[in-house]
């Protein structure tokens, strides 16, 4: 095995691997902040996790494409040889099984999701997350500069099915109102 191929196999499980952990990390992090979620340019810090899991198996996947193959190669044995690719391939199935079922999961959740923004008769805007696995749950974020939003409202599971582009957001002092469908939510005054 040459040293440029071996170093680039070596250097591409390392970066899956720690970029696995980062992820899994976020992931926990992300799940005890509750209400505080942050959306950065209108993309939640789910859809940031789901997009390091994909460069997190791409590069383990080059890494393993890279290492296996020269490792097998040298095996003097025919029988030996065709055991270990067979396990390979059968552990690099059944590791992988698990991330397909919750990437497919997150990536239902996300590209069914919606993000709509609302805005009242004063200027002030919320936008509401439309989930795309169950069409009763939502969520709301309030803008806290141009660029950031943070979610003001846990999940919300609606009485019906409602399409978002129908919120409407009202000024109630001292707070909001937000109307989707039959529900009403209080939405704080900003700055609270």
């Amino acid at each position: 095995m040459n040293r440029r191929r071996l170093g680039g196999g070596l250097a591409a499980v390392t970066v899956s691997g720690l970029l696995g952990v980062a992820v899994h990390v976020s992931a926990a992090w992300a799940l005890e902040a509750g209400p505080t979620q942050l959306v950065f340019f209108v993309l939640p810090d789910w859809a940031l996790i789901l997009c390091a899991h994909l460069v997190s198996g791409a590069a383990a996947v080059t890494g393993l494409a890279l290492l296996l193959p020269p490792l097998l190669r040298h095996m003097s044995r025919t029988w030996l040889r065709r055991v270990a690719v067979v396990l390979s391939a059968a552990a690099a199935a059944a590791a992988s099984l698990p991330w397909l079922v919750y990437l497919v999961g997150l990536g239902v959740n996300a590209a069914g999701g919606t993000y709509t923004t609302v805005t009242a008769e004063d200027g002030h805007r919320v936008m509401v997350y439309h989930s795309g696995f169950d069409r009763r749950d939502y969520s709301v974020f309030r803008q806290k500069s141009p660029f950031l939003w943070q979610r003001s409202l846990p999940w919300q599971s609606a009485q019906g099915v409602f399409d978002p582009a129908t919120c409407i957001l009202t000024v109630r002092e001292p707070e909001y109102l937000l109307t989707c469908g039959n529900d009403r939510i209080p939405i704080p005054p900003p700055g609270e």
